[in-house]
C-alpha cells in the first residue's frame, strides 16, 4: 500500500515538471533578470516614412546607436512618471532609456503557440501582456516625434494580431502629460490577443520598438511586463497579468505533494 502510494507520487511530480508553461513567450516576465529569451536591437531613427496612420512600414532605421534597454528590480520612472515599477513579479523590462541621440531600441521573440496557451475559462488562445510608455513632447512634425511601436503577429500566416502605434503628441492616444514638462505618458496597459485556433502550432511574434526623435535630441522609452495565458490582478494595480509560470506550478504541486505524503506517513506508523 504504502509502496503504491509512493509510486503515485512520484509519477504526480514527474507529470508536474512536463506541464506545458503558461506563456507562450520564454522568459516572459523577465525574471532571469536579463533579456534571456529576447532578440534585441538598435538602430538611428530616419524620420517615419509616409503620411499617418504610422505603421511597421512607417519605421525607417540607419545603422548606429547601441542598445540601452534594462531589466529592473526596481523604480522610479526614468523623468518620473507614476508607472510601478516593477510590474509584476520582481522585475520588469526597460526599451531604450532616458538618453538621447535619436536611437531606436527593440526586442522581439518568437514561439510556438500550442493548446497549453488556452485559458481554462474561455478554452480560447491567449497571449496576454501589459506595457508602458513614456515619450518626449518637443512639438516636432509628426514623423520626427518620439514614438513607440508594439506588435504581435502569425509569423506563419502571415497575419497581424495586435498592434499599437503611437508618437508623442499624437492625438486620440491614453497617453497622458507629466505634469508642466514636455513628457507624456501612458501607464500600464494590458493587452489580450486571442489567437485563431487554426493558428495552433504557428510561429507567433512579438515586437516591441522605443524610439528617441529624429533630429536626436528627445527621448522615447517603453516598458514591457507579464507574458501569461491566463489572467491575475496585481494587488497594486488593476493591470491584467499571467498566471504563475511552469516552475511556481510545479513548486507548489510539490509542496501539497508532499504534505500528503507526511500525513500518510503519520497515519502508517
Amino acid at each position: 500500500m504504502r509502496q503504491a502510494f509512493l509510486k503515485a507520487i512520484s509519477f504526480a511530480l514527474l507529470s508536474a515538471v512536463s506541464l506545458p508553461a503558461a506563456a507562450i513567450f520564454h522568459n516572459g516576465g523577465f525574471e532571469s533578470g536579463d533579456f534571456t529569451g529576447w532578440t534585441t536591437g538598435f538602430g538611428v531613427n530616419s524620420g517615419l516614412s509616409g503620411s499617418q496612420p504610422f505603421t511597421s512600414a512607417s519605421i525607417t532605421l540607419g545603422s548606429g546607436g547601441s542598445f540601452r534597454g534594462a531589466v529592473l528590480t526596481a523604480g522610479p520612472d526614468l523623468v518620473g512618471a507614476p508607472i510601478t515599477l516593477p510590474h509584476v513579479g520582481s522585475r520588469t523590462a526597460r526599451v531604450n532609456n532616458g538618453d538621447t541621440g535619436g536611437y531606436a531600441n527593440f526586442i522581439s521573440q518568437t514561439d510556438v503557440v500550442t493548446n497549453a496557451d488556452r485559458d481554462a475559462t474561455d478554452n480560447k488562445l491567449h497571449v496576454r501582456f501589459d506595457y508602458a510608455v513614456v515619450l518626449e513632447n518637443p512639438g516636432h512634425s509628426a514623423e520626427q516625434q518620439p514614438f513607440f511601436f508594439i506588435r504581435v503577429r502569425d509569423l506563419t500566416a502571415g497575419t497581424t494580431l495586435f498592434e499599437d502605434f503611437s508618437f508623442a503628441g499624437q492625438t486620440g492616444t491614453q497617453f497622458q502629460p507629466l505634469g508642466t514638462t514636455s513628457y507624456s505618458y501612458l501607464n500600464w496597459k494590458g493587452a489580450d490577443v486571442i489567437v485563431p485556433d487554426a493558428s495552433v502550432g504557428h510561429s507567433i511574434e512579438v515586437y516591441l520598438l522605443a524610439s528617441d526623435c529624429s533630429p536626436s535630441a528627445h527621448l522615447g522609452y517603453a516598458y514591457l511586463d507579464g507574458f501569461g495565458s491566463q489572467v491575475v490582478t496585481p494587488p497594486s494595480n488593476s493591470a491584467t497579468v499571467p498566471a504563475p509560470t511552469l516552475d511556481e506550478t510545479a513548486l507548489i504541486c510539490l509542496g501539497l505533494l508532499l504534505l500528503g505524503a507526511a500525513v500518510f506517513s503519520a497515519r502508517r506508523f
